[in-house]
C-alpha cells in the first residue's frame, strides 16, 4: 500500500501573505438617487495577488451595496487592463460594452466618467484617467462628454 504523499517543501514554506487573503478598505463613488451627484461608499475587498486598481474597478461594475445609490457602469463591462505612468496618468481599458450597453444621457455619462476618475484618484499614484475601449483611445462614451484628453477628478460632483 503506498504511503500518503508529504507536502512539497515549497508548499510548507509559503508565507502568511500567500495563504491569508489581504483585505483592503476602498472608496467607491456611485450615483445619487437623483443621478446628479456622486456618493461615497466604503467597501472592504480581498486583493491578494491582484492589481488593486482592477479590483476597485470590478467593484464599481458590481454596483452599489447601499440602498438608494445608482450603478454608474453597465454590469456586463469588463476591465481589460489598467496602467499608471510616473506622472500619475492611469490608462483604463474597458470592453466595448462600456459604449454599447451604456444607458446614455449627459448626466449618465458624467456619472460614469467621474465615478471611475474620482474613485481611482483616491489612490496616491493616480492624478488623471485616460479612457480606452479595446485598447483604443476614445473621444466620448455616449456623445455628451469629451474624454479625448486625460480627465482629472471633479470633487464638486461629490455629495457633501
Amino acid at each position: 500500500m503506498p504511503s500518503p504523499s508529504l507536502p512539497l517543501e515549497e508548499e510548507k514554506d509559503k508565507t502568511a501573505e500567500e495563504v491569508l487573503p489581504v483585505h483592503e478598505k476602498i472608496v467607491l463613488f456611485f450615483s445619487s438617487e437623483q443621478a446628479d451627484k456622486l456618493v461615497r461608499e466604503e467597501r472592504e475587498v480581498k486583493a491578494a495577488g491582484e492589481d488593486l486598481k482592477i479590483v476597485i474597478l470590478q467593484e464599481l461594475i458590481k454596483g452599489p451595496e447601499k440602498p438608494g445609490l445608482g450603478r454608474t457602469i453597465p454590469r456586463d463591462v469588463k476591465v481589460l487592463g489598467v496602467t499608471v505612468d510616473k506622472k500619475g496618468l492611469a490608462r483604463v481599458d474597458f470592453s466595448r460594452e462600456i459604449l454599447t450597453s451604456h444607458w446614455g444621457g449627459s448626466m449618465g455619462e458624467i456619472m460614469t466618467v467621474y465615478s471611475v476618475v474620482n474613485t481611482l484618484a483616491i489612490l496616491p499614484d493616480v492624478q488623471q484617467v485616460r479612457f480606452l475601449v479595446g485598447g483604443e483611445e476614445v473621444e466620448t462614451l455616449v456623445g455628451h462628454l469629451d474624454i479625448s484628453e486625460p480627465v482629472e477628478p471633479d470633487w464638486d460632483l461629490v455629495e457633501k
